[in-house]
């Protein structure tokens, strides 16, 4: 696609009316592919003429030991992640295998990943971000700061004569960053849920004054406490971009609703709780030329909103990102069987303690539901916890779990935070 119909269309356009015009959009989109892209990739030549759901089904694990068959620019497996490795170990993202960028994903879901990106690739991305979320008016220059864990050139690709970035390394001690932020005064902010809350707090605190005009949370899942928090302090409702390894699966349209991005990619769903409707994606991307991802199974849930979005676009609307596959709580039903118990569902129940409550997680490990809550007065914060927990068993026909309150927050490794878990 070209850059400038896809930055023109992500800021203008009305998106897709029906069902029926999304699915003329992606068969003719992956009849190029196939013709295009597909014969560049040893590990798909012969396979063209094959349903994508046909393909061998893919995961995080398949591609990495398939990395150097897949893609399409002869790099290999090898070659990628020393180069990743470098960069991790330096800090320093520039260095690319010829034109193509090279990234490495933070491994949260047990295995880390390789992507790769032409120019052309990054050029259509930076056209989708700026044209979604570029704030008005259109000629206005604009300075973006970025918090992420590391640099890329994909995100280098930001950077225009009417758009300064400016990249925050998450593995640099937060307070750090303050005074360059405060120099820079950014007119849109990128960053993780936990740290846009650590900005919002420091906002509050005046140790900043920010006043962004566009404010995107990535890489975590955003629960509705935390929007809450992060939109008072910046006055800006929090957008999202749906972002992995994989590609950019969701976006945050202009009516607040969170759409996956059927434009570049074709979802299909493996359903886990037919009562919800919550699925594990698997996806086909018609855009990614360098490094093919199709029928691609991801280990996040999404629970599918029925309801049409008022913007009056047709893809599909999120309700919420759930979280990891391996992270859904499951309790036993009194009738037998099991329940998924949402994550949202656990969340409220903290997010209404009659206390104040700074963070909190929930770990189910087995028959029992471990809770941290880190507030100034445990017992009646555990009280009231544990007769909502009670009241949430009982609504869902399911027996409860054996409870254990901490005060405080677990010791936790993982780069991204995860206030409900499973605990292996």
């Amino acid at each position: 696609m070209n850059p400038m119909l896809a930055f023109w269309r992500a800021r203008y356009g009305r998106g897709f009316p029906s069902r029926a015009a999304i699915e003329a959009h992606q068969s003719s989109a992956i009849a190029r592919f196939r013709k295009t892209v597909m014969p560049r990739s040893p590990f798909y030549v012969g396979l063209e003429n094959r349903a994508f759901s046909e393909l061998p089904r893919m995961n995080k694990s398949k591609l990495m030991a398939n990395f150097s068959g897949l893609n399409t620019a002869g790099i290999t497996r090898d070659q990628a992640l020393n180069v990743a490795l470098r960069a991790e170990e330096s800090r320093d993202f520039n260095p690319m295998i010829g034109k193509v960028a090279v990234g490495l994903s933070t491994g949260t879901s047990g295995q880390r990943g390789l992507f790769l990106t032409s120019p052309a690739e990054r050029r259509l991305w930076a056209a989708v971000m700026l044209g979604r979320f570029w704030p008005s008016p259109l000629l206005a220059r604009q300075r973006v700061a970025f918090f992420l864990r590391a640099d890329n050139a994909l995100y280098q690709g930001l950077n225009n004569p009417l758009v300064s970035f400016a990249f925050y390394d998450l593995l640099v001690r937060f307070e750090d960053h303050l005074p360059r932020l405060a120099a820079q005064n950014p007119t849109v902010l990128i960053a993780p849920a936990q740290v846009l809350g650590l900005l919002a707090e420091a906002q509050r605190s005046g140790a900043l004054a920010l006043r962004p005009r566009r404010v995107i949370s990535v890489a975590e899942v955003l629960s509705p406490e935390d929007a809450d928090r992060i939109s008072a302090a910046f006055g800006q409702p929090v957008a999202q971009v749906y972002q992995a390894t994989e590609g950019v699966l969701a976006t945050t349209c202009p009516a607040g609703s969170l759409h996956l991005n059927e434009a570049f990619i074709q979802f299909e769903r493996d359903v886990i709780d037919p009562e919800t409707g919550a699925f594990c994606p698997i996806i086909s991307d018609f855009t990614r030329t360098t490094l093919p991802i199709l029928n691609y199974r991801l280990d996040d849930v999404l629970i599918p909103d029925p309801t049409p979005c008022p913007c009056g676009c047709a893809t599909t609307r999120l309700a919420r990102i759930e979280g990891r596959a391996d992270d859904i709580v499951w309790w036993p039903g009194l009738a037998g069987g099991r329940r998924m118990v949402a994550s949202d569902a656990l969340r409220q129940a903290a997010a209404t303690l009659p206390v104040p409550l700074r963070d909190y997680r929930f770990v189910q490990r087995g028959p029992v539901l471990q809770v941290w809550l880190d507030c100034p007065d445990l017992p009646p914060a555990e009280s009231a916890l544990r007769r909502a927990v009670l009241a949430l068993a009982a609504r869902l026909g399911c027996i409860p779990p054996v409870m254990q309150v901490f005060a405080g927050l677990p010791a936790e490794r993982d780069p991204k935070r995860r206030r409900v878990r499973v605990a292996a």
